[in-house]
C-alpha cells in the first residue's frame, strides 16, 4: 500500500498502556485543534475483532507514526509497533517516525534507533502549545519555524504564566505545596507580565 488516497489516517499514535490517559488528550489536541486525522487504539479498535491485524493495518494506513514514551522502555507489542513503522520508513522515505517524550517520560530507555530522530519534548506538560506546534509540524511534514511561543509576542508569555498558574493549582490542590507557596510563584509569574 503505497498509494496517498489509501492513507487514511495523518498519525498513528504507539503507546503504552500506561500511557494511555496521555496519549488519548494527545490525540484529542490533533483532532480538534489541528484537524488531523488520528488512530489511537481505543478509539478505532472494534470489540470482538483481531487487534494485532488491526493495528497492523492502522500503522500501515497512517502517513506518519508518532512514538509516545513514557516511563517505560518499549516491550512487547509496543515494541512490536515500534520495530514495525521503523521497518517501514527504511522502505517508504516519505513515512515519518516521530518520538513523542511524555512528560513523565525518562529519555535514558529510549532504543538507538529512536534517539537518531528529531524528538517533540513534551516534558512541560500535554498542553505545552510549543511542543504540540512541533508535532503538528512533523505530521504534516513541514519545518516547525519559530512557533507560537515566539510569533504572538507578549500573548505567548501570558500563555506561559496561565500553564504555570494552572500547575500551581494543580500542585496546590494536591497538597504539594502550602498556600503561602502558592501565593509566592503565583506572584512571580504575574510580575513578569505586569509591568508598572
Amino acid at each position: 500500500m503505497n498509494s496517498d488516497q489509501e492513507r487514511t489516517y495523518d498519525v498513528f499514535l504507539s503507546h503504552a498502556h500506561m500511557d494511555s490517559e496521555a496519549v488519548e488528550l494527545l490525540g484529542v489536541k490533533l483532532e480538534d485543534h489541528a484537524g488531523l486525522r488520528v488512530w489511537l487504539d481505543k478509539w478505532v479498535l472494534v470489540p470482538g475483532n483481531h487487534w494485532q491485524q488491526e493495528m497492523a493495518r492502522g500503522l500501515d494506513q497512517a502517513r506518519t507514526c508518532a512514538v509516545c514514551i513514557g516511563q517505560d522502555t518499549p516491550k512487547g507489542w509496543f515494541k512490536d509497533e515500534v520495530e514495525r513503522a521503523l521497518n517501514r520508513q527504511s522502505k517508504e522515505e516519505s513515512f515519518r517516525v516521530i518520538p513523542i517524550l511524555l512528560p513523565t517520560g525518562n529519555r535514558v530507555l529510549i532504543d538507538d534507533f529512536l534517539e537518531l530522530r528529531t524528538w517533540v519534548d513534551f516534558a512541560a506538560g500535554i498542553h505545552d502549545e510549543n511542543a504540540l506546534h512541533v508535532l503538528v509540524s512533523g505530521i504534516r511534514g513541514l519545518a516547525p519555524g519559530r512557533g507560537p511561543y515566539y510569533q504572538s509576542g507578549n500573548g505567548s508569555d501570558l500563555e506561559t504564566v496561565r500553564v504555570n498558574l494552572k500547575k500551581i493549582q494543580m500542585l496546590r490542590g494536591e497538597q504539594l505545596i502550602d498556600e503561602d507557596v502558592a501565593l509566592e510563584y503565583q506572584r512571580r509569574l504575574l510580575d513578569r507580565i505586569i509591568k508598572f
